[in-house]
């Protein structure tokens, strides 16, 4: 992109009323502010005026060609939040393993670790980290200068685990982060945030931030019962993200199903919420072992069950299908499976 929206972070000038009125006409589809609009996306898109201000007056483009190139960066990147009500329960392990799915199906993936205080994305992506989000917290570097490659072909922003400042970032450093962060998912297709566990304010932030959110849970009551915190978080906030439910550590089919009805029955019957859910996942000796390998289970057993269900899951994101059957598929003989 020439004069990239990298400059989206700089100083912009002050705009006269009629230059914005003239913006605002030709690009309200991108700037126009939404009732479930964050702070961070409210000063993203100010800052977007500000750029598309510049591109039109001082560099002369024409509108066709501004919009050609919002219309390329913006509505292509995905952004998709996991969270959980519980830690504990492969959230993280399938949020690394959904980034390398989707980068499999062709995509350029971006996978934050806002499970700030305690990230191991790091951990079971298998990358060894120089520099993380603390450096950027602490004015070190910048977001830029803390993505790292990963294998897979997924590129990763790393927390800081045991830190305490970490943990309790301000609402003000939350805003920051979470407007760097949109600025810099322009050059992915797919944003991943993994969040932390419970209904912390960084939770809510990030899940701010997503069209779509992943809350996953295992059949235990306390994660059943937390999971419906989440969503039901996110109702209360009038989040505009989708939610999504998956259920992990499953031991059968009737058992995610239990689960699965248990949570949304809750939230038709007192949210008036309708849950999509993306199935389950089978407790599985592979992805245990692929979790102490340090290596993602859809690259260490590609046709494994958990791995090919994995995959329909990002297909089924990529490509907005609703239903949440998964793909037909043979999956690889395994203990947990028989």
């Amino acid at each position: 992109m020439n004069n990239s929206t990298e400059s989206l972070s700089e100083p912009r000038p002050v705009i006269e009323p009629a230059q914005m009125q003239f913006i605002e006409a030709n690009f309200n589809d991108f700037l126009g502010m939404r009732p479930t609009d964050t702070e961070p996306m409210k000063a993203w898109r100010r800052d977007l005026a500000g750029w598309i201000h510049e591109r039109l007056f001082d560099f002369r483009d024409p509108v066709a060609v501004i919009r050609a190139e919002l219309n390329q960066a913006i509505q292509r990147t995905r952004t998709i939040a996991v969270t959980s009500g519980k830690g504990g329960v492969g959230k993280t392990t399938f949020s690394v393993n959904l980034a390398v799915a989707c980068a499999q199906l062709g995509r350029r993936v971006l996978l934050f670790d806002a499970d700030f205080g305690m990230a191991n994305v790091h951990i079971y992506a298998g990358v060894n980290p120089e520099v993380t989000l603390l450096d950027v917290i602490d004015g070190r570097a910048t977001v830029e200068k803390v993505i790292l490659p990963a294998p897979g072909g997924i590129h990763l922003i790393c927390g800081a685990s045991g830190n305490s400042r970490m943990a309790d970032l301000s609402t003000s450093t939350l805003d920051a982060l979470g407007r760097e962060l949109l600025r810099i998912a322009l050059d992915f297709d797919v944003l991943i945030i993994d969040t932390g566990a419970g209904i912390s304010p960084a939770v809510t932030h990030f899940l701010g931030l997503a069209q779509e959110s992943i809350v996953v849970a295992t059949p235990g009551l306390a994660s059943i019962l937390d999971a419906y915190g989440v969503i039901k978080l996110a109702h209360e906030n009038r989040l505009a993200t989708r939610i999504h439910l998956l259920i992990n550590q499953a031991e059968a089919l009737d058992q995610a199903e239990g689960v699965s009805n248990r949570i949304a029955g809750c939230a038709n019957r007192f949210l008036a919420s309708a849950l999509h859910t993306f199935g389950h996942l089978i407790r599985d000796p592979l992805l245990e072992q692929s979790t102490q390998d340090r290596r993602p289970l859809v690259l260490s057993h590609p046709l494994s069950f958990n791995a090919l269900r994995i995959k329909s899951v990002a297909a089924q994101l990529l490509e907005g299908v609703n239903s949440g059957q998964p793909a037909d598929c043979s999956p690889e003989a395994s203990p947990a499976a028989a």
